[in-house]
C-alpha cells in the first residue's frame, strides 16, 4: 500500500511540475532549458541565507558552473530570457525581472514535492 501511495505521490508531481512548464512555455514562448536557466537565475540571484530578499546578480560564469552548460548555450539562453522579458541584464550580471512572479512559479515547484521531502 506504501508503495502505491509513493507512486501516487510521485504522478502528482509529475503532472503539476509539467503544468508549471506548460504554462511557462505557452505563456512566454520559453523552451524547457530555457526555463531551466530562468530558475537557476533566481536560485542564485536571491540569497536564501539572509533574512531580507537579498538580490544579487548572478553572471554567466556562476550560471555556467552551477547547471554545467557551457558559456555560450548560456549566452544564447539568456539572450532570449531578456527578450521574453523573464530576466534583465546588469552590469553585474544578470537577475529576474520580476522576483514576484520566480517566487510564486518556484513556490508552486517546491509545493509538488512528495509529503516528507524537504
Amino acid at each position: 500500500m506504501n508503495e502505491r501511495n509513493d507512486m501516487l505521490a510521485a504522478a502528482r508531481v509529475a503532472t503539476r511540475l509539467y503544468r508549471l512548464i506548460g504554462s511557462l512555455r505557452a505563456r512566454h514562448g520559453v523552451e524547457i532549458d530555457e526555463i531551466m536557466v530562468y530558475f537557476a537565475v533566481g536560485r542564485l540571484t536571491f540569497d536564501p541565507q539572509q533574512s531580507m530578499v537579498m538580490i544579487r546578480p548572478t553572471n554567466i560564469a556562476s550560471l555556467s558552473e552551477f547547471l554545467g552548460v557551457p558559456r555560450e548555450t548560456l549566452r544564447r539562453k539568456l539572450l532570449r530570457l531578456e527578450e521574453r522579458e523573464l530576466v534583465q541584464r546588469t552590469s553585474a550580471g544578470f537577475v529576474v525581472k520580476d522576483a514576484a512572479v520566480w517566487r510564486r512559479l518556484a513556490d508552486i515547484a517546491g509545493d509538488a514535492r512528495p509529503e516528507g521531502e524537504a
